[in-house]
């Protein structure tokens, strides 16, 4: 038993290595002459950490150059090939969604062109995860923006509860929190995200409600600016676009990225 953990939690330790040289790629990309103390603060690492992967990323066969002295920084050189952009499935999810939202305001700048920049994103990822972004993707559904007398009633929603709410979207895992409906009444609940509504500015999770034995009456739609305390259960369920689609009978509504292949 000891073994079988110490070699866990090396492949562990390694993925998060592979995990934070990713993040560190993308950041050296981004900037142009970025130092290792800035870095260091966007990964939440030290310094002596950074200086480690750039000597890992050089053994690699990146072209990394720096700027010596005070305030000097570091980047690709200019010359040499940038390596492959990779993204995870919670990365390129947030990325499409964003895309898709900014083209159904009109009038945004650059929201069509930003379209093919996307496929061009998107098509450089894997297969296997081209294929889980489309299963996410497909539970993510908008509808047109809500009324100015809804948007009156609009509430703040809070960091923790988009943390948790994505895991628990993303993994396939039942969610606890409180939740206060319209007219007031605060209750606790225990639900399967099986979906996303957009009706800007409101965000609505599409759910069965398990603590609810009739499975009609369980599927339910709470509104995320009214929850409160979310917390991730152990339990996970298989996502179902039926419920989605029961929840949004008679909704004219677009699945995200339906139109891609």
């Amino acid at each position: 038993m000891p073994d079988r953990t110490r070699r866990g939690e090396g492949r562990s330790s390694a993925q998060d290595r592979n995990e934070r040289l990713d993040a560190l790629v993308a950041e050296i990309r981004a900037q142009e002459g970025v130092s290792m103390s800035e870095l260091a603060e966007r990964l939440g690492v030290h310094v002596r950490t950074v200086r480690r992967d750039v000597r890992a990323l050089r053994q690699r066969g990146l072209d990394i150059e720096a700027d010596r002295g005070r305030g000097g920084g570091i980047r690709f050189a200019r010359l040499a090939p940038l390596p492959p952009m990779r993204l995870d499935a919670q990365q390129a999810v947030a990325l499409w969604l964003s895309v898709e939202i900014s083209r159904g305001v009109s009038g945004l700048p650059f929201s069509q062109a930003s379209r093919g920049a996307l496929s061009r994103v998107l098509g450089a990822l894997p297969p296997e995860r081209r294929a889980q972004l489309r299963q996410l993707a497909r539970r993510i559904v908008i509808g047109a923006p809500a009324s100015e007398s809804m948007r009156e009633s609009f509430g703040e929603m809070s960091p923790v509860l988009l943390e948790a709410f994505e895991r628990c979207f993303r993994e396939a895992r039942c969610m606890g929190f409180g939740y206060v409906d319209r007219k007031g009444q605060r209750t606790q609940r225990r639900i399967e995200p099986h979906g996303i509504f957009i009706r800007l500015p409101f965000w609505y999770i599409l759910a069965v409600d398990v603590e609810i034995p009739d499975a009609e009456d369980a599927r339910r739609m709470f509104r995320m600016d009214r929850i409160s305390n979310p917390r991730l259960l152990g339990r996970g369920f298989s996502t179902s676009m039926e419920v989605i689609e029961h929840l949004l009978e008679g909704v004219p509504y677009e699945v995200l990225g339906r139109s891609d292949g």
